[in-house]
């Protein structure tokens, strides 16, 4: 029966190709967009999943309230946090502490004349403590989880890592063997692990130096050391929970752990906060940082599942329009079955046969659309999610529930309509009776001004992302971004000395013929790299005690970006004086009028 069903629906198809292709490009482009969403959606939802007790593992973040009413937000902790924390706080099965590094050289000495190969600019490298592979599992191919950070100056690398500084030496060769950082910090290789680049991680590490290391040279103390009143973003708290213990119930006891360890919060009021943050919770959190990695928005991807969910009603719609629009050129076809003895089930089951055919040619087609689609919005895909994405079972999965519903949907209606003619009528060319009719134009007319309703929704919101592209592009943001190039100079955390040699790199870079000008400075004006203070200032009237954000510069800063200067005057090259360049908003902020009324003031830092 099914197969004479199918090969029906076939037949259908041949005769009418015109109505099936536009049939089959409907519903292709809505499963093409559902399909491609779900990818996206799904890899996004899928971060941290594959970890071992996810659930139970979180991070500790920090916030904090500065005088004015200024937050201020942060995913680090006061370096001698973990180990207070570890000492004082039942409910905690592990605890682990790690420094993020920014970039590094890792020079690699060998035997012999051969000269030392180097690695500059290298990335993802942290200080972790000897509880990081406890916490977070890796596949080892070589040492062991337990002591291979235990001791000070030993590094655990990936596998890519490996075979990047030693070439494809076997893992157990390479323990031992010496990597150099910066020229100061000299580690002995003592364990390889797989890399995680298969898995949806915000945890792209590949190399790990025990942080014994860190307190042993004194480079702890660039992250503040033993002091609890400074927070860097770059020392991470991760805890894994034991079983039945409530994060709530951890978070309630750190302001007694803070009062107990932190002198000044003994001497007056605790304006910093920490809670805990789940580990799922780090790739969509843009409050607080995921190491540097791209991170998710959850609005974002609810509104990418509606635009999918709203595409793939367009296609059923379309379906049903054409379907009983051409209801009537079937008539005498259903009349004929009827009299042939065909019952109502079997008809709608060969309707939703031919539903069933066209939409899954219509989800073939879309297969074969996917590359080209990814390759057409690869700038806003993950780079992650490539053809062979498709290729996974949760997405077949997927896409067999796909094609089923909207067979379902799409012929469901079209069945029941074409099922409800009388054959004796239908043979007098009388294929339609009062409110059948009535009724079935009514929904026809719903669908289509629903239709409609979706399109317009679609293209209103087009051309506003549109307008705010636009505007992003053009506003005049007060300072030129024309012909400028700007880039770091790396800071050494793997030394504790003084590094002055991005002022010699300013005097050569001054020489170019080339270049206009030179400016030395913490950051672009639009960048969100900043640093934040309190500082009081005398308005003539009260002290005013705020929080501020800052950036240090010199004084080429303002000229190479064009600043306009609304009052005073521009900042003078000084070894001893110390000027302060606001913005108006800070100057309202400090209770004066007018922006010449602050010039003058001093500051209070």
């Amino acid at each position: 029966m099914i197969k004479n069903y199918l090969i029906i629906a076939m037949r259908n198809f041949w005769r009418h190709k015109v109505f099936s292709i536009i049939n089959i490009s409907g519903l292709s482009i809505g499963i093409s967009a559902a399909l491609i969403i779900f990818l996206i959606v799904s890899y996004e939802f899928s971060f941290e999943k594959f970890q071992k007790d996810g659930n139970r593992i979180y991070r500790v973040v920090s916030d904090a309230t500065f005088p004015g009413g200024s937050e201020f937000k942060c995913s680090g902790v006061p370096m001698p946090m973990p180990v207070a924390l570890r000492n004082d706080l039942p409910g905690i099965e592990t605890a682990s502490h790690f420094v993020t590094i920014y970039q590094a050289k890792a020079t690699i000495p060998f035997t012999g004349s051969q000269s030392p190969a180097e690695f500059k600019k290298q990335k993802n490298i942290i200080y972790a403590d000897e509880f990081y592979f406890s916490l977070f599992k890796y596949e080892w191919l070589a040492g062991s989880e337990q002591t291979a950070l235990k001791d000070p100056f030993q590094v655990v690398i990936t596998e890519s890592k490996a075979k990047l500084y030693f070439g494809n030496i076997p893992a157990s060769e390479v323990i031992g063997r010496q990597i150099i950082y910066n020229d100061s910090i000299k580690t002995m290789v003592s364990g390889i692990v797989k890399d995680l680049d298969d898995k949806a991680t915000d945890f792209r590490f590949t190399e790990f130096i025990s942080f014994p290391t860190m307190i042993k040279t004194g480079i702890d103390n660039q992250f503040g050391g033993e002091f609890w009143g400074s927070i860097n973003s770059a020392s991470q708290l991760f805890l894994k929970l034991e079983k039945g213990t409530a994060a709530k119930k951890i978070e309630s006891q750190l302001p007694a752990l803070r009062k107990k360890y932190n002198k000044d919060i003994r001497e007056g009021k605790d304006d910093t906060y920490n809670h805990l943050q789940s580990l799922t919770d780090i790739h969509f959190n843009q409050d607080y940082d995921a190491f540097d990695q791209r991170q998710a928005h959850k609005p974002t991807m609810y509104g990418l599942l509606a635009v999918g969910t709203f595409l793939l009603l367009l296609g059923c719609i379309n379906f049903i329009n054409l379907t009983t629009a051409r209801s009537a050129l079937r008539a005498k076809e259903i009349g004929i079955r009827k009299t042939a003895g065909s019952s109502k089930m079997q008809l709608i089951c060969q309707f939703l046969s031919e539903t069933f055919v066209l939409t899954v040619m219509a989800a073939i087609f879309s297969l074969v659309l996917i590359p080209s689609l990814l390759k057409v919005f690869h700038d806003f895909i993950p780079p992650e999610i490539n053809s062979a994405s498709v290729n996974q079972p949760p997405v077949w999965i997927f896409l067999s529930l796909l094609v089923l519903a909207i067979t379902f949907l799409s012929g469901f209606y079209p069945a029941l309509v074409l099922t409800k003619f009388q054959p004796v009528r239908v043979l007098k060319n009388q294929v339609y009776t009062g409110t059948s009719k009535n009724s079935q134009l009514w929904l026809r007319k719903s669908l289509t001004v629903t239709q409609f309703v979706i399109a317009q929704f679609l293209v209103i919101a087009t051309l506003v992302v549109s307008k705010q592209v636009h505007y992003s592009l053009n506003k005049d943001l007060g300072y030129k971004k024309d012909a400028i190039v700007y880039f770091n100079t790396p800071r050494n955390f793997f030394s504790d000395k003084k590094d002055d040699r991005r002022f010699a790199l300013l005097e050569r870079l001054k020489s170019f013929p080339e270049i206009d000008k030179v400016s030395l400075a913490q950051s672009s004006p639009a960048s969100e790299s900043t640093g934040s203070a309190t500082i009081k200032v005398n308005n003539g009237k009260e002290d005013v005690e705020i929080n501020v954000e800052q950036k240090n510069g010199d004084p080429d800063y303002f000229d190479i970006y064009k600043m306009k200067l609304v009052a005073g005057k521009w900042p003078q090259k000084s070894d001893t004086l110390k000027e302060y360049l606001i913005n108006e908003t800070f100057a309202r902020s400090l209770g004066f009028s007018k922006p010449g009324e602050a010039v003058g003031h001093f500051v209070d830092a």
